[in-house]
């Protein structure tokens, strides 16, 4: 539900969105109705962090009156961040403050303070306070005044920097994570608006910038907060269409954030946010130097704005969520004006999420996420993998508790509330010099933030009649707690919390079943993995279980794309909990399935069924396609396309150098000996985006395809005589191409040796009506217990998780063997000893913290050494 805006003497009036969505939010916050009709209590009043001498002066500015301006930055250098806002002046040096009463302020407040000198810059609707300047000479004199609870420092605030969907739930394009929020039609955001109080969007056009893809179009309405001057902010009932232009400094950091929330992903639809329905309101608050202090006025226009109506598409009207993706240097108590006046905002029907930082600091919650009502989120890294198993705590998310406020109730201190991918995280590049439809990955509990505040759109478009309290509840009741690497922490009074991960990782699809089915059992994942050579690997994660006896895995064949007719196929005992008010709220189950026979390489549909108080019920089915088998050769292949899926057909050809073609030119060609389909994008081993046009392709698919043994074996090694070869044919999409970067071929040998032959010419570009065409041998690399050009000899691979592989050369080599996964990331390190004339070492394939690794390619160097790959197989 909105109100409509605050009048000037501090009163509300009712009203808010026509219709029926209105209808069910003036329902929902209801009981809000005696604090949205009275003027700001004066019980906000409380013990804040930064008075603890209780002079009614933040201590921030007293430090830096007696010890001098460098103790206006962090640690006291003045090369580090500025924490309050305080400049010099012919006179001296003059701070920003605000003047917080314990009432709302009167005309003869506003004289008095003009009487010290000190102006009215801002007057606040959401809190009894005034922005104005002041020597420190005049701080003291106004604290003295009639009703001036405190004086206190205007802070700097900071953007927090530093394939994530399928980790909370959202959406997994390779299946793998199933059921999710998408997939089961869950709502896109559609009704919903969220302001982003951040750098700025860039999604108009501006010179030859044409404003990003993922939000063209999406603007409702903005402001401006950034300059420093109240002059040149805008006005409460003005609207502006904000800009980034800080370049490098701010790395478009307000349009990264922005599409995680809601972007549309563009045409490739790669990096499609988490409700992609909803629009945005644009409230620039840092400047283009990445830095700000008009934060508390910019909240206070969304609260004065938060049913207005834009003028845009229908539906789409007022705020419904506050997303700030950036931070103050200093920890709050959650007293001080940002977080009063975010919590004036939740109070008032608007949904505020806010970042945690990235100082890496222990009980250290800065303002606005210690508002005690504020959703405040910390960093995950989800490894790049839609799959919960190997996520891990990061090393630059803050730990709470957030600092007493004094009120003997320690629950409002417990923050962070939630976790979320902030590792990496692919976003829209904002950058102007781009042509609009690029996308990089940054870093940070920014966007950390965005992820929920998207997850929140979701939820307020699929139930409008949830009020921000309730949608808080239901996330911190169904996160996912059990993260690795997670220390143990501080305690809460709410046992599902501590103070690394809060109430846990954001998980979007276990929302939805608590609030559609509290009183059954709930089914939040079931992943299945075709794990080589012959094995499924099946993980059901419940997060309720309220008497269901087992849970029963069911499996049908593939009828031309479809499920047949489902039969058991194993089962479960169900053991696990009915509540989720502790620490654990889910019980993990895990099947592993060999696949033998004539069922290797099919396809086969699977689900899980219960029974619970006589009425059966079944989950969502997933298709997964069986292990092969032993396979004789693994290829490797990396196609670049920004519409892989509707412009390019691809095959690999082995056999007579003279072989199929995917374009029939009507001559006559000869027979292959084997013809082996790429398959679509969902089926791709990894994807990744790469710099370059749009245009040429930004979107990397690899894909691994195991070749089954009999047709191949007389096929193998690839020769001059016998070729393999990988066809790309374009056609359709006349403004998109692509290239091969990668091609190669792995041979399983029986001695247990795996050469590697490269093919080539490669990268090379694909063309529009043209198949093009990279060919094994152009160059061969043979590994596995013969030597590569590098000298590196390894076996066994593939290797299950946990068993051992050896390394060795024929170079004496200092240092450490150090291991690699796909993206890059440095898994562990392991000592290389001297044995003979060479060196060796032995990795048990676990990662540094003793931990079992993922399934996938791994890569593995000595020094500066050529690396070398290695298939890890999960148990």
């Amino acid at each position: 539900m909105r109100l409509a805006p605050l009048e000037a003497r501090g009163a509300v009036l009712p009203g808010g969105r026509p219709g029926e969505k209105a209808a069910m939010r003036r329902a929902a916050v209801l009981l809000l109705g005696a604090l949205a009709f009275s003027p700001v209590p004066s019980a906000w009043a409380g013990p804040f962090i930064w008075d603890e001498d209780t002079d009614h002066i933040d201590d921030r500015m007293e430090s830096v009156n007696l010890l001098g301006y460098r103790f206006a930055f962090q640690e006291g250098d003045t090369l580090a961040r500025k924490r309050i806002d305080v400049s010099h002046s012919e006179a001296g040096l003059v701070f920003s403050v605000y003047v917080v009463y314990d009432h709302v302020p009167t005309p003869s407040d506003l004289t008095q303070l003009s009487l010290l000198g000190m102006p009215v810059l801002f007057r606040y609707e959401g809190v009894p306070a005034v922005r104005s300047s002041a020597s420190f000479a005049q701080v003291q004199a106004a604290a003295k005044l009639p009703g001036v609870e405190r004086v206190e420092a205007v802070p700097i605030v900071y953007p927090m920097l530093h394939e994530a969907a399928g980790s909370i739930g959202a959406r997994d394009p390779s299946g793998r994570v199933f059921p999710t929020w998408a997939g089961i039609g869950g709502a896109d955001g559609s009704g919903v608006v969220i302001a982003f109080l951040d750098t700025g969007i860039n999604d108009a056009p501006a010179g030859s910038w044409p404003g990003h893809e993922s939000l063209a179009g999406r603007f409702l309405g903005g402001a401006v907060f950034s300059g420093s001057d109240s002059a040149l902010d805008t006005p409460r009932d003005g609207s502006v269409n904000p800009e980034d232009r800080g370049g490098a400094v701010t790395l478009a950091h307000g349009t990264h954030v922005a599409s995680i929330a809601l972007g549309t992903g563009g045409a490739a639809g790669y990096a499609v946010g988490i409700a992609p329905g909803a629009r945005f309101v644009d409230v620039k608050v840092l400047n283009d130097a990445g830095t700000g202090t008009g934060l508390a006025e910019a909240l206070d226009w969304c609260i004065h704005n938060r049913a207005r109506a834009w003028g845009g598409p229908p539906g789409f009207e007022g705020i419904d969520v506050i997303n700030m993706s950036l931070s103050s240097t200093d920890p709050t108590d959650g007293d001080d004006i940002a977080s009063r006046l975010a919590n004036r905002a939740v109070d008032l029907g608007l949904v505020v999420v806010a970042s945690m930082g990235n100082d890496g600091h222990t009980a250290y919650v800065p303002s606005p996420a210690g508002a005690d009502r504020v959703l405040a989120v910390g960093a995950f890294d989800n490894q790049r993998s839609p799959g919960e198993g190997d996520d891990r705590i990061t090393d630059f998310s803050n730990y709470g508790p957030r600092a007493s406020d004094g009120d003997q109730d320690a629950s409002d201190e417990q923050k962070p509330d939630l976790l979320a991918p902030g590792v990496a995280i692919l976003g829209a590049d904002g950058d102007e010099s781009t042509d609009g439809a690029q996308y990089r990955r940054l870093s940070g509990t920014s966007m950390a933030a965005a992820f929920v505040s998207g997850a929140v759109a979701a939820l307020r478009s699929a139930y409008p009649e949830l009020s921000p309290g309730q949608i808080a509840e239901l996330l911190r009741a169904t996160a996912f707690r059990r993260l690795g690497g997670a220390p143990p922490g501080a305690a809460g009074p709410d046992p599902r919390w501590s103070s690394p991960v809060g109430f846990g990782a954001l998980d979007l699809y276990a929302a939805r079943l608590e609030r559609e089915q509290p009183g059954r059992s709930q089914i939040v994942r079931l992943e299945l993995t075709a794990s080589p050579p012959s094995e499924v690997l099946a993980l059901l994660y419940t997060q309720r279980e309220m008497g269901a006896g087992g849970f029963v895995f069911e499996r049908a064949p593939d009828e031309n794309g479809a499920p047949g007719p489902f039969t058991p196929y194993d089962s479960v005992p169900a053991t696990g909990s009915s509540s989720l008010a502790g620490m654990e709220n889910r019980t993990i189950y895990a099947r592993t399935w060999q696949v033998t026979g004539s069922e290797r390489g099919q396809a086969f549909w699977y689900r899980v069924s219960y029974t619970e108080g006589g009425v059966r019920y079944d989950t969502p089915s997933v298709r997964l396609v069986s292990p092969s088998g032993p396979s004789a050769a693994t290829l490797e292949l990396t196609i670049v396309h920004n519409a892989y899926d509707h412009d390019v057909v691809a095959q690999v050809v082995a056999g007579d150098s003279g072989g199929a073609s995917l374009v029939d030119s009507g001559s006559s060609v000869s027979t292959p000996g084997l013809v082996l389909p790429v398959p679509g994008s969902g089926a791709a081993a990894s994807s990744e985006w790469v710099t370059g046009t749009s245009t040429a392709g930004n979107v990397a698919w690899t894909f691994r395809i195991e070749v089954p043994h009999g047709s191949s074996d007389n096929l193998l090694p690839p020769t001059a005589e016998r070729p393999w070869q990988l066809d790309v044919t374009e056609g359709g999409y006349l403004n998109r191409s692509g290239r091969i970067t990668a091609f190669r071929l792995i041979w399983h040998r029986s001695d247990g040796s795996n050469p590697i032959f490269e093919g080539g010419p490669v990268p090379q570009q694909t063309l529009e009506g043209n198949t093009t065409r990279v060919t094994i041998p152009t160059g061969t690399t043979a590994v596995g217990t013969t030597a590569d050009p590098g000298g590196i000899r390894f076996g066994p691979s593939p290797v299950r998780a946990g068993e051992v592989v050896r390394f060795s050369i024929h170079a004496a080599v200092a240092g450490d063997l150090r291991v690699y996964d796909v993206a890059g990331r440095e898994v562990t390190r392991v000592p290389v000893r001297r044995s003979g004339g060479g060196s060796e070492a032995r990795w048990t394939t676990r990662d540094g913290a003793g931990d079992p690794l993922a399934s996938g390619i791994y890569f593995a160097r000595f020094g500066a050494s050529r690396g070398v790959r290695v298939l890890v197989v999960r148990m």
